[in-house]
């Protein structure tokens, strides 16, 4: 399975928007939960970075133990391994942050989203297209979705 576990190592928000990660790590902590699908309505915005830069700020704010597994590129194959990971996590008491493709180009990251107990919805501002954001909500299933996050 091509995932990137951090929990060895010091990822660190971009300095400039730490205010803006910190309000949203916040906010996504309002409701409980063990897993956090970060999924880009379209190919638009990248999940990636903002999975790290949650990771981080879950780091500094002293969470017990905060970490990502990048389900980017994920195929078929390697769910099975991931939902075992997850599984595990949970029983730990870590929190695990996780990054998908958008649905359209990976439909493996409904299975994956399905698999967590929450998702965030990434979105670019000006460029992400509306019924491209309520097919993912559809898709992953409103009652998973904890937020929505726009981007410039």
């Amino acid at each position: 399975m091509d995932t990137h576990d951090t929990r060895s190592e010091n990822v660190m928000p971009p300095p400039a928007a730490e205010n803006g990660w910190q309000r949203l790590w916040f906010s996504l902590l309002q409701r409980p939960w063990s897993s956090l699908v970060i999924v880009p309505c379209d190919a638009g915005p990248p999940a990636l970075p903002v999975a790290e830069a949650l990771v981080a700020v879950g780091r500094l704010h002293g969470e017990p133990a905060v970490r990502m597994l990048n389900a980017e590129g994920m195929r078929l194959g390697d769910v099975r391994a991931l939902l075992e990971d997850l599984r595990a996590a949970a029983g730990s008491g870590e929190l695990v942050v996780i990054p998908v493709d958008p649905i359209d180009q990976n439909p493996v990251a409904i299975a994956v989203a399905h698999a967590a107990s929450a998702t965030l919805l990434v979105v670019r501002l000006g460029t992400s297209r509306l019924a491209a954001a309520r097919r993912t909500i559809e898709l992953v299933g409103r009652e998973r979705l904890i937020g929505s996050l726009a981007l410039d």
